[in-house]
């Protein structure tokens, strides 16, 4: 028996580099939030993976699409400028203390959304179950 453990193929796409994942999906975070949408879509991880020319995927949509990296981030920009930002139709203000706010933020973080976000989901999921009177 070898004293090296073999470890299963990766599939195919699949990063080597978590650190390199991660950076990805909080640049496309970043994209998510400065044009104030809410959620990441394809893209937004695109114009991320297009953040860093020397990237595996940076050089595959170079190799496969007949446009430059600046014209492909100009034209995801545009595309993504025409998508609808959400325009809540209230906006409450919310005095959390040190404690409250370093325990929302957490689990803001830990859900992968922002703090905005999660108190907002709280708020509704609390409206969906509450129980007429």
């Amino acid at each position: 028996m070898s004293a090296h453990r073999r470890h299963p193929p990766r599939p195919p796409g699949t990063s080597r580099s978590p650190a390199k994942t991660k950076k990805v999906l909080e640049a496309s975070l970043r994209q998510t939030a400065l044009l104030g949408h809410e959620e990441i879509g394809t893209d937004h991880l695109l114009l991320a993976l297009l953040d860093d020319p020397a990237s595996t995927g940076a050089q595959i949509l170079t190799d496969l699409a007949p446009l430059s990296i600046s014209e492909m981030r100009e034209h995801l920009r545009r595309e993504l400028a025409q998508q609808p930002t959400p325009g809540p139709a209230h906006r409450i203000p919310i005095r959390l203390g040190n404690d409250e706010y370093t325990r929302a933020h957490a689990a803001a973080r830990t859900a992968g959304q922002t703090l905005e976000t999660w108190i907002h989901d709280r708020i509704t999921d609390a409206l969906d179950t509450e129980q007429p009177e």
